[in-house]
């Protein structure tokens, strides 16, 4: 939510241990910013399969109707459960969409019907492993269309350390507008990592990807390159209230017929509070500092207005927890700039949670 006047309302869980939704990490600033890499989550299994071992013995549903790439205005549909046996923990998660879902076009099927199987365990250094499956198909109309997707996740937590890879082994959609079009992508992965020291975590996180995409004769390629570097902490004021603040170096490359490169410094501030024993509020503001740099070509440029504005908040009932973006929305769910808050569409992102 860009320049929105923040207002929450809500109900909401007594323990930050409890959360578990990416409602919360993106009302904190983790769609842009960097709280994902610092925050902790039940949220971030995905990002490092071991931390399964701390947050285990629940079930999630994330609301939504969107078909492609997952997002806090465009929600897709998922869910699934977590549960300890013994020294191990499992999961089975159901509808995660894939990180590259965003550079496929709508000719081409999006992964559908996707499952993430997760194990992990404690043998004094917590490990886990994810493994994701994805296929679907689409005879229905004048071109058939399929696709198949396969991955794994990978990481350890020892002590203070942290340290995960996530590999794209293969996603392939058949069919586009033409029955020859093709949309690959190539193996890709992520590696990260952080390290907690004197009340601060510092982090790091490299990403590389290459798509093809078939049309007709002509084959085109696209590249991608991600890193980021930074530091976070998070200020216990009080047992009921938390500030948490971050910046972070981001460099980004994507490259097609021409290259598009972009060099930012992001700092982020935020806070998440419990007004009462039934309600908390979080919000963040962030902003790129001094580092605002894109070069497309032989165009350059800097990415204006730059300044974003989150909020949200959790009702909880007892162990069932509902959180949610706060609603500066217009009445189809998309961001209406306003500055308004929608009491129509107070929660626009939402997340359902039972612990047990």
């Amino acid at each position: 939510m860009k320049k929105s006047a923040l207002v929450i309302a809500g109900l909401a869980l007594l323990s930050t241990n409890a959360f578990a939704s990416k409602a919360r990490l993106a009302a904190l600033g983790g769609n842009d910013g960097a709280a994902n890499l610092y925050v902790s989550d039940k949220a971030n299994v995905f990002r490092n399969a071991a931390t399964i071992n701390t947050h285990k013995n629940f079930v999630v549903t994330e609301w939504g109707d969107n078909v492609n790439a997952d997002s806090s205005t465009a929600p897709r549909a998922e869910g699934g459960f977590f549960k300890d046996a013994g020294s191990l923990a499992y999961g089975l998660y159901l509808g995660n969409d894939g990180e590259n879902d965003t550079t496929r076009t709508t000719n081409y099927m999006a992964q559908d019907n996707a499952l993430d199987l997760f194990l992990g365990g404690d043998a004094g250094m917590q490990w886990g492993a994810r493994l994701h499956y994805a296929s679907g198909k689409d005879d229905t109309g004048t071109v058939k269309k399929k696709n198949s997707a396969y991955g794994v996740g990978l990481g350890m937590v020892m002590g203070a350390a942290e340290g995960y890879a996530n590999i794209d082994i293969s996603d392939k959609s058949e069919g586009g507008a033409a029955a020859g079009d093709e949309w690959n992508q190539k193996p890709s992965f992520t590696i990260g990592g952080s390290y907690d020291w004197s009340g601060y975590t510092f982090f790091g996180e490299f990403s590389n990807g290459k798509v093809e995409e078939k049309v007709g004769t002509t084959t085109t390629s696209t590249k991608n390159t991600d890193i980021r570097v930074g530091a976070g902490r998070i200020w216990e004021i009080n047992p009921t209230a938390r500030v948490l603040a971050d910046a972070s170096f981001v460099y980004t490359q994507e490259k097609t017929t021409t290259k598009d490169k972009f060099m930012g410094l992001p700092v982020t501030f935020g806070f998440e509070a419990d007004a009462t024993s039934w309600l908390t509020l979080r919000g963040s503001v962030g902003q790129y500092v001094l580092l605002n740099n894109r070069k497309n070509g032989t165009v350059k440029s800097s990415q204006a207005n730059s300044t974003t504005v989150n909020g949200g908040a959790t009702l909880n009932f007892g162990k069932l927890a509902v959180d949610g973006l706060v609603g500066t929305t217009d009445g189809t769910g998309a961001n209406g700039k306003k500055g308004v808050l929608s009491t129509s569409n107070l929660l626009t992102r939402v997340g359902v949670t039972y612990n047990f």
